[in-house]
């Protein structure tokens, strides 16, 4: 799978559509980074869409614990949206991951907070223990937050955690 990969960063967007073909037919979690570092450096529309298609429908093995640890990577800070929108579009189970995903919610623009939002209110089940953490922690960052909307999300975040937990939100 190697040359597939290296195929997926060409500058000829048909080497890469070839590419997509390979991965979509044999590909498995250790396609996911090579998947976004294409998606980051994409100028074709098409090519990014068909990407961003490929991710929102991943089932392989392992791939939730490749999109979270994509969060991380400085290189593809552009498309952490889109790492945050594959989690909950393809349904992937993240349960072990909320201290990450606040994290990221926390850090990031209130565009990857909205994303964070959205997986946490897909994701059925969270861990007692990470659920009040991160509660507390979403409600000292909402409190410093210049950012009117994003500050709304951060409590929303929070309110959502909160009823998970069986307890009203505190403000």
């Amino acid at each position: 799978m190697e040359p597939v990969f290296a195929a997926l960063l060409s500058a000829d967007d048909a080497k890469v559509l070839g590419a997509l073909a390979a991965v979509e037919a044999r590909g498995d979690a250790r396609a996911i980074r090579p998947l976004l570092h294409a998606l980051a450096g994409a100028r074709d529309q098409g090519v990014r869409q068909r990407i961003t298609a490929m991710l929102n429908q991943v089932k392989v093995p392992d791939a939730a614990r490749e999109l979270i640890a994509a969060l991380d990577e400085p290189s593809l800070a552009g498309v952490r949206s889109a790492v945050l929108s594959a989690l909950w579009n393809a349904g992937l189970d993240v349960r072990d991951h909320l201290e990450v995903l606040v994290g990221v919610a926390i850090s990031g623009t209130a565009e990857e907070c909205f994303e964070c939002l959205t997986v946490v209110e897909n994701q059925e089940l969270w861990p007692e223990r990470a659920a009040r953490t991160s509660s507390t922690r979403l409600r000292n960052a909402a409190a410093s937050e210049p950012d009117p909307y994003k500050a709304t999300l951060l409590n929303d975040l929070r309110a959502v955690l909160d009823d998970r937990l069986g307890r009203a939100a505190e403000d």
